[in-house]
This record gives C-alpha cells, sequence and structure tokens, in this order.
C-alpha cells in the first residue's frame, strides 16, 4: 500500500479556469508540482482519494496554484475546498541520511543506555539546521534536539527510534 506526504490543503480556488489555490506544506512544491506529475485530493471526512495530473504551478507567498487536467472550472474546484493535497512518498530517490519529517515525527528519542527521553513530536527548520522538539513524559518541559551528526548517533524509521549524543545542557 502506498504511503502518502502531504503537500497542502486546498483553501479556494484562483480563476475560473478551476486552479487550485493551496495553503502549501511542503518545501519542494516545484518538484511536486511539475507538469504531468501525479498529486492527489484527500478528505480527511470520507477519506475519499482522488488522483489529479498536473499542468500547470506557481507560487506565491505560501501558497502554491495548481491547475490539474481534471478539473475545469470554477464550480468543479470549489467541492474540494478544504481537501488536502498528497504525493506518493518515494523512498527510492533520497539520498542516504535523509528522511521524510513525517517519518521522524513519532519515533522515541533514546540516550546511549536505550533509556527512552522522549518522541519527537515536531521538526522544527531553523536557520542554522533542522531541530527536533521531543515531548517528555510526567509535565517536563519540551526539549530541542540540532538533527546534527554531533548530537544524532541513529536514525532507524522502521524501528521508529532515534538515538542522540546526550550533552550537558541538552535536557
Amino acid at each position: 500500500m502506498a504511503e502518502y506526504l502531504l503537500l497542502g490543503f486546498v483553501q479556494d480556488t484562483f480563476s475560473l479556469d478551476g486552479t487550485l489555490k493551496i495553503i502549501s506544506k511542503t518545501d519542494f512544491a516545484e518538484k511536486r508540482y511539475q507538469k504531468g506529475n501525479e498529486i492527489f485530493l484527500y478528505s480527511p471526512k470520507t477519506k475519499d482519494r482522488i488522483t489529479l495530473t498536473v499542468v500547470s504551478f506557481r507560487k506565491s507567498g505560501q501558497f502554491d496554484f495548481v491547475k490539474v487536467e481534471e478539473i475545469n472550472n470554477v464550480d468543479e474546484a470549489l467541492q474540494y475546498k478544504g481537501y488536502e493535497i498528497h504525493a506518493i512518498k518515494d523512498y527510492q530517490n533520497m539520498a542516504k541520511d535523509t528522511y521524510y519529517f513525517d517519518d521522524i515525527v513519532g519515533c522515541k528519542v533514546l540516550d546511549d543506555m536505550q533509556t527512552i527521553l522522549g518522541e519527537v513530536s515536531l521538526v522544527e527548520e531553523f536557520p542554522a539546521q533542522l531541530t527536533l522538539r521531543v515531548k517528555r513524559g510526567n509535565n517536563q518541559p519540551d526539549f530541542f534536539v540540532p538533527f546534527v551528526k554531533a548530537f544524532i548517533k541513529e536514525v532507524d524509521i522502521t524501528k521508529k527510534i532515534i538515538v542522540i549524543n546526550v550533552i550537558g545542557g541538552l535536557l
């Protein structure tokens, strides 16, 4: 069964030809919305998934404007307002030691002694590097781990674990 990646949410239509106005949730919009690519409309309510073919794309601020073959006017497009836009996850073209954010979220974070320190609740993008927000139990505050080799010792997506190097002040 295919795994899907969230690209954004249909906020509205943009033009009379049914172009979708999408609140973007992807860093790779140009790659995801290349002409001829398949994307999917997904209804969180009904769980329906509709395959679409990209005709054109442009970006403006936080919005992606995508025209697809299957939607040809405003009325057709409006029925998908609130739907999610998905793409199939493609692991074949990923470089070694790179991951989809949603594969990392939910991973248990362990130290060298295999003690569970918490669970990744969010991957945050800061100017210097990606950073994992780790939620701890027992009403303890979250802590942050830079997603760089100095801190990350092992990532096992299949087991949903990340082993980190704990240094003074990290926790």
